[in-house]
């Protein structure tokens, strides 16, 4: 990617990207040669308890609900209509925002006009036009990265064994110790937030207990990336090596982890829902993003969809949110270091915000 597409990034942040839709459909066949094989379930697991669903479109992901915090929602599998069946097919072509950062993993949006990352030891807030401030000290291996609703950003630390807790003033503090390789980190309305931690699939409750949920290869086996989806009453989940997407329905406690998808020959990392009910996901082997789309269910409508492909190591994806963002963008990043646009036509899920920027 030639350091000329850094102005059409800050286009496509400043003035918000075209709608992306072209008349595909759910369940289409997958673009790009994508090697891919669909999970047989057909999906159970839906149930009460869901928020209202994002706006698709129009203001911030994680704009309040209720004047609080935003809830956690998302489009519960919308089928064929709407934008949900305009989404375009892949492949898109990513925009290179900036290369900063370095050493991160992960990165959170604030919801009001910041994205925080790695640079070195630190962690940085990065805005719109490009400027950068450090925000807090925050040595060694990062992985997930999340705000939670009351404001505080977590932080899995692998090599500390720990997911710890920096406050709206860049103060770091102990959360939860004795973690076997925390990774992914999904914080939920009600204060929860879902991991993956070593071969396990967990939930960190608001007073810093934390409940298995489900453990055990081949269902549970270096699992990664990590949603919470709140109208499906479901977690869905990366299992990395093995290139699987996998789904636990929270409305019937004990029953093995389904598989959703498997994208063949990828180590699947960073996981995100978008408004209509899909998940995108990071092959971080290949550089190369993907989309499954979901029936009501949870489970997959076809193959994986190849989304983009990116010059530099990627991990993860958000949707923008907060001022200066795309909400209908995914931004994707890797420890390299770069951070890319793709405008997939889509907002996201809504997810937990602070309600004020620190």
């Amino acid at each position: 990617m030639k350091r000329g597409y850094r102005l059409l990034g800050w286009a496509l942040l400043l003035s918000g990207a075209p709608s992306a839709c072209s008349g595909g459909h759910v369940g289409a066949e997958p673009h790009g040669g994508a090697s891919a094989t669909s999970g047989a379930d057909a999906g159970a697991g839906e149930g009460g308890g869901g928020a209202a669903s994002a706006g698709e479109g129009g203001g911030a992901v994680g704009a309040g609900e209720g004047g609080g915090a935003a809830g956690v929602a998302a489009g519960a599998g919308a089928g064929p209509s709407g934008e949900c069946a305009a989404l375009a097919p892949g492949p898109l072509e990513p925009v290179l925002v900036t290369d900063v950062f370095s050493g991160s993993d992960d990165f959170a949006f604030d919801g009001q006009g910041y994205l925080v990352a790695k640079q070195g030891p630190n962690l940085v807030r990065f805005d719109a036009t490009g400027r950068t401030s450090n925000f807090a000290s925050l040595p060694g291996t990062v992985l997930g990265l999340r705000y939670r609703s009351n404001g505080t950003l977590v932080a899995a630390l692998p090599t500390r064994s720990a997911v710890v807790q920096v406050s709206a003033s860049g103060v770091v503090g102990d959360y939860v110790a004795g973690l076997a390789d925390p990774n992914g980190l999904a914080p939920d309305a009600q204060g929860n937030v879902w991991a993956t931690a070593g071969d396990r699939v967990i939930r960190i409750n608001p007073n810093a207990t934390v409940d298995e949920i489900a453990s055990g290869a081949p269902e549970v086996s270096k699992p990664n990336g990590i949603v919470f989806d709140p109208t499906r009453r479901a977690v869905f989940y990366t299992n990395s090596s093995a290139g699987e997407i996998r789904r636990i329905n929270l409305a019937n406690p004990g029953e093995p982890p389904l598989l959703v998808v498997t994208v063949a020959s990828s180590v699947l990392d960073g996981l995100v829902l978008d408004t209509c009910g899909h998940l995108y996901t990071v092959d971080n082997e290949n550089r190369t993003l993907y989309r499954v789309r979901l029936d009501a269910g949870g489970a997959a409508l076809g193959e994986a969809e190849l989304l983009a492909r990116f010059p530099t190591g990627v991990a993860n994806a958000q949707f923008g949110a907060g001022p200066g963002f795309d909400t209908r963008t995914l931004y994707v990043g890797g420890a390299a270091g770069s951070l890319y646009a793709v405008a997939v036509g889509i907002a996201g899920a809504s997810v937990p915000a602070p309600l004020e920027a620190p």
